[in-house]
């Protein structure tokens, strides 16, 4: 499947995440995203050094797409924001970083398990 496959039929199919991308570990490259949703480079960077330090997320929020969510979790694999009833999952696998949004009609669980199912898949098949 490609990169741009796992975003439509692995993530937004489930009509638990509405808008998605999918990064390369580094921050360097976008592999695929959900038209619009951009997720700037420096939102990238910041959600890289967040995974060996997650304090300033913690500090002043986690922006994604230019949005501030507040953190909720923050982890060497996963970080969670929300911003009122809406929010994101960030996983990390091997070689890839997942960033998905989901709307307000959707709990958090139900949005992080389908995030962390893939990220699950993709480092089993090596990425």
């Amino acid at each position: 499947m490609s990169w741009q496959g796992y975003v439509d039929t692995s993530l937004l199919a489930t009509g638990k995440i509405d808008k998605a991308a999918i990064f390369s570990a580094a921050g360097d490259s976008v592999w695929a995203a959900s038209p619009n949703f951009a997720v700037k480079p420096e939102e990238v960077q910041a959600l890289i050094k967040a995974y060996t330090d997650s304090a300033p997320l913690y500090e002043k929020g986690l922006y994604i797409s230019g949005n501030k969510n507040v953190c909720i979790k923050a982890d060497d694999r996963s970080i969670y924001g929300r911003q009122g009833k809406e929010g994101v999952c960030c996983v990390k696998t091997k070689q890839a970083i997942l960033v998905a949004h989901y709307p307000e009609t959707v709990q958090p669980g139900e949005a992080a398990k389908v995030v962390e199912q893939l990220a699950d898949y993709l480092i089993g098949v090596g990425y």
